[in-house]
């Protein structure tokens, strides 16, 4: 979980001096999005599945993270637009047509 939480600040904070550079794309902010969002929605399970039922009371509020973390994840379809776009990225082929 600590290599998932740190790789997701480096690539937060690359995407950001990309940004006070001016080369940051909305394709790079897709990317950042679409992999830290699903980062962060592991560990949060994984944090969950550690504390058992535990995970799931009020005590903690792993489970507070792990629902918001699931909106920001499928509202709206928001990860199958990053993938969209993502694809887009790489093959060149358009995907909003």
């Amino acid at each position: 979980m600590m290599v998932a939480v740190n790789r997701g600040l480096l690539l937060a904070l690359h995407l950001g001096r990309m940004k006070d550079a001016g080369t940051l794309t909305p394709q790079h902010i897709s990317l950042g999005k679409f992999d830290n969002v699903r980062n962060a929605l592991e560990v949060a399970r994984t944090a969950r599945s550690i504390l058992g039922a535990n995970g799931i009371t009020l005590e903690y509020p792993v489970f507070r993270h792990m629902a918001n973390l699931e909106t920001v994840y499928t509202y709206e379809g928001t990860n199958e637009i990053h993938t969209l776009i993502l694809g887009e990225a790489l093959t060149g082929i358009p995907a909003f047509t």
